[in-house]
């Protein structure tokens, strides 16, 4: 798709996609308020799709980066086939809020698929790989990419070549986690949601809660937040965490890196 429309540089416009699709898709922007952040809709008599999103986060002539994953995330509802299929069998449409943070699976697909269309891996990918993701590489992307540093986080964690991942913590648990497929060759697969197992994490997320300064970084083991399974002589291989407070969500991100040589032994480099 990206290749399609002639995309060879950030940022992808996800509104040129709208229009490739016309006129079977047609998008409207207006201060939704509080209704909704995007939501796409099916009209039977016209036979078309409407896609509307909210600019009240916008300011000047460009869109905010939230108003831009809204516009690709019901993009994802419409090149979707079981979401495109639902809305034109009569299906309720989905106002959408926020991005990562519903647990419903065509929600959390329509993320995965605006995530995927604004920070494609042929773009984001020699990026990202370039050093290791740390925050600073985070922010200098989501501002490259214009994008959220949530969705940044998530997306430079999918395609990185070195060891690192992302968590989301809410009400002092975490709430969803992406990784590189590094770790999992290595042995690491994603932790169990629930209960902060960190005692670093939970005091920043402590810290988070009353309103205070975040710390900027803490350690821990893998076993904490990963599953390792018949590798259990990596649960004690050291963790790097940074924090990154975001209010808006009511969500402390953490972003994990495990350092190379901690990871593989020599005989596998």
């Amino acid at each position: 798709m990206i290749h399609s429309l002639g995309y060879r540089v950030a940022p992808v416009d996800p509104l040129a996609v709208v229009e490739s699709e016309a006129p079977i898709l047609v998008a409207r922007g207006d201060d939704f308020r509080d209704r909704f952040d995007g939501q796409l809709e099916y009209h039977s008599s016209k036979r078309r799709f409407l896609l509307l999103y909210n600019t009240k986060y916008d300011r000047g002539d460009k869109h905010h980066p939230r108003t831009r994953f809204s516009i690709a995330h019901e993009l994802g509802h419409y090149f979707i086939e079981a979401h495109h299929a639902h809305l034109r069998r009569g299906g309720k449409p989905h106002p959408s809020r926020d991005e990562f943070a519903s647990a419903v699976d065509m929600e959390r697909e329509a993320d995965a698929f605006a995530a995927g269309l604004l920070m494609p891996s042929v773009l984001i990918g020699p990026r990202v790989n370039e050093s290791d993701l740390s925050l600073d590489r985070i922010r200098e992307l989501a501002d490259e990419f214009q994008m959220s540093l949530v969705s940044t986080a998530i997306r430079g964690s999918q395609v990185s070549h070195f060891p690192t991942a992302v968590a989301g913590i809410r009400d002092g648990n975490v709430m969803w986690q992406f990784q590189a497929d590094c770790l999992v060759e290595a042995g690491c697969y994603p932790g169990e949601r629930g209960p902060l197992r960190s005692a670093a994490a939970r005091d920043a997320w402590r810290e988070f809660q009353a309103g205070g300064d975040v710390r900027t970084r803490g350690t821990s083991f893998v076993k904490e937040w990963f599953r390792t399974y018949d590798k259990a002589e990596l649960d004690h291989r050291s963790v790097t965490e940074e924090y990154l407070p975001v209010p808006t969500m009511e969500t402390l991100v953490v972003v994990l890196s495990i350092p190379e040589d901690e990871l593989y032994d020599d005989e596998e480099d």
